[in-house]
Order: structure tokens, then C-alpha cells, then sequence
């Protein structure tokens, strides 16, 4: 997925702090809506999030977010949480179990600054009309992260900061988030800062991505860049693709999904209908790789591409594909060179239909 970035810096961060025994120092610059932050645990993502939301003070360095200055060492800058402009949404939601959804979304609700968007339209972009009388304690765990998503907004910020939003829900909860925050990212002109320790999760959502590891950053700029020092570590999880697409036929359990002009994918069908607005959800190492004719296969969802790019060495190698989607596949480092598998080499790409997933999107 690529979106608009070239144009003025949005963030530019470049601080150091020690927190106990442990020390970041990290520089980020990035001009894209969107920019992804990922690692393992404990390499600072949510500590560099603290201190752009001003809740940790660095010992010098600076940050800065479309072009307003939020901390400054040197000059002697450092606004206070409330003045930064930012909207934080903390892994733990921290929404009131007391109060209603309404009433948890008001008190979000920053006064005397046209900034971002209204009640009316937020409680419509993440269709949280049906939930407005509920408390949080009745909602699933998707549901509250769209609640704590719509709080963060009312605020009006100039940056919305997400940590972690996928962690604690199962595969298919988290894909139903995946896809709310994609439709925010087209609908609203706001720049996002995301944490994910799902690099897959950065694939589909941002435009930049940044790796830290023990408090560095270690690779920083375009996501399947990035990619290949990730997948270095052997406990990066399965890469995965989100197709956006339309049900157009529901055919015994398989859904027909119409995705772009040209290209049709057979997923299970669970509860979609036709008319239906969908993700389909890819696995990359649920994606086969055939040079020359196709075989004759069991396989429902046969698309031929061509290799984009190659990422990463040894035994795990990301293959980025064009096959009338942007398709990721997951192959051993025997499997490129057997098949001789270069940018250009036309190849089709062979997906079961049980191993697809389908998940609504707005």
C-alpha cells in the first residue's frame, strides 16, 4: 500500500532518555500519514510514544509534529501533555467502566478548536451509534479499541497515536480493527503514529516504518525496506496481505470476491452476502509459487504476477508480488534460487480457498 509522502516532514523526533536500566535513543523522520513503529519487546516503542505525548521527558533532543515544536531541550520547549495536540490511545484503552460509550466519547471532546472532526461524524466513522448506551464492560474487545479510537479524535489532535491497538485480540478481531484504522487513514487528514510488534500489521497501514531494538533505531524508511532487517529476527510472526474486495456471489460455502478490476479471489464464505464490503485476508506462507504453466491443482484462487521485490536472506524470504493485488509470499532461500526467483520473473501464485479469511471493512 502506498500513499502520499514526499511532502513536508510530519514527525521528526530525535531524543535521548534513560528510564532505569534502560536508554533510547532513537531518531525518526518521516513525511508520511502514517508511520509504523515495530521491535520486541522491551526495545523502547512504547517508551518513544510516552515521550511524544510528553508523559517521559528526554534528557535532550527534540520533537517536533507538522512543524509545531512539542519538546526542545536546547531551546527550553516542553509543552505539557494537554497542550501537545495529542491523541493517545494506551494499549489498556483506559475508557471509563462507570459511564456510558456517549459519555466516555464527550469527555474526549476538546472545546473552542475547529481541529479534526465533530461528535456526529466520529460516532458515524467508526459506526458507533449502535453502542452509545452500552458501558465498556459489555463490549467486545474490537469494540472498545473503536470507542478508545473515537475518544482520542474527539480530541482533536494534530497527531493520533495508537499503541498497540491489534495486542489481546484473536486473528480475526484484529484484522476487524485493521480495517477500521485503514478507513480512518483514508477519511481524515491526521497523521498517525502506530506501534505494532506485528510487522505484517505496519505493512498494511503505514506508509513508513521504523524498527527499534534495545532502545535504537535499527532500520527506518519504506515498510518492505524495513522488512528485510525484521525478518532477521526468527520471532517475527507469518507476514500476512489484506485484500480489500466486494462479495458478489456466495456460492455453497465459498464467497466469489471481486478485488480491483481484473482480479477475483474464492474465500469461505461465513456469514458475507453478496454486496458485501470485505478484506481478504492472505497468509504469506499460504501463498505457492509455480514458474511456467500452473499444474492442475485443487487450489481455487490461481493468479498470475510477476516478483516485485525480494527481502531477507537464509531460510525466510519475503517475496512481494504483483498479481493483480499486492500479494505477499513467504519462500526458503532454496526456493529463490531453484526457481530462480528475481524482480520481473513471471510466476503464478497459488492460494488455497480454506486458508483464506474474510473480514468485514467499512
Amino acid at each position: 500500500m502506498v500513499r502520499a509522502a514526499g511532502g513536508p516532514v510530519v514527525i521528526e523526533i530525535d531524543v535521548r532518555l534513560a528510564r532505569g536500566g534502560f536508554s533510547l535513543d532513537a531518531a525518526v523522520r518521516s513525511d508520511a500519514r502514517v508511520t509504523g513503529i515495530t521491535g520486541p519487546s522491551g526495545s523502547g516503542k512504547t517508551t518513544l510514544l510516552h515521550a511524544v505525548a510528553g508523559l517521559v521527558r528526554p534528557r535532550d533532543g527534540a520533537i517536533r509534529v507538522g512543524g509545531t515544536t512539542l519538546f526542545d531541550a536546547g531551546r527550553r520547549v516542553d509543552l505539557p501533555p494537554e497542550k501537545r495536540g495529542v491523541g493517545f490511545v494506551f494499549q489498556d484503552l483506559r475508557l471509563f467502566p462507570h459511564r456510558t460509550v456517549a459519555e466516555n466519547l464527550r469527555f474526549g471532546r476538546a472545546a473552542g478548536d475547529a481541529r479534526g472532526p465533530g461528535f456526529d461524524r466520529v460516532v458515524g466513522l467508526l459506526d458507533l451509534a449502535p453502542l452509545l448506551d452500552r458501558t465498556p464492560r459489555t463490549l467486545s474487545g474490537g469494540e472498545a479499541r473503536r470507542v478508545a479510537v473515537g475518544r482520542a479524535l474527539l480530541a482533536r489532535p494534530r497527531l493520533l497515536v495508537l499503541d498497540e491497538p491489534l495486542v489481546g485480540l484473536d486473528r480475526d478481531r484484529a484484522r476487524t480493527v485493521l480495517g477500521w484504522l485503514l478507513h480512518l487513514e483514508k477519511a481524515l487528514d491526521l497523521p498517525m503514529l502506530v506501534v505494532s510488534h506485528r510487522m505484517s500489521d505496519l505493512l498494511a497501514l503505514a506508509d513508513h516504518a521504523v524498527l527499534l531494538r534495545a532502545g535504537s533505531v535499527v532500520a527506518s524508511g519504506e515498510p518492505g525496506r524495513v522488512l528485510e532487517t525484521a525478518l532477521a529476527d526468527p520471532h517475527e510472526e507469518s507476514l500476512e496481505s489484506l485484500v480489500p474486495g466486494q462479495v458478489t456471489a456466495v456460492e455453497g460455502d465459498l464467497a466469489r470476491v471481486e478485488c480491483g478490476e481484473t482480479t477475483v479471489l474464492h474465500a469461505p464464505a461465513g456469514e458475507t452476502s453478496p454486496g458485501d464490503r470485505v478484506f481478504v485476508a492472505v497468509e504469506a506462507r499460504d501463498v505457492l509459487l509455480v514458474v511456467g504453466d500452473a499444474p492442475r491443482t485443487s487450489a481455487r484462487n490461481v493468479l498470475p504476477g510477476r516478483v516485485v521485490s525480494l527481502h531477507g536472506e537464509g531460510a525466510r524470504i519475503a517475496v512481494r508480488l504483483d498479481a493483480g493485488i499486492p500479494l505477499w509470499a513467504e519462500v526458503t532461500g532454496s526456493a529463490v534460487r531453484d526457481l530462480d526467483l528475481v524482480p520481473g520473473r513471471e510466476v503464478r501464485a497459488l492460494l488455497k480457498a480454506r486458508a483464506l479469511r474474510t473480514v468485514d471493512r467499512p
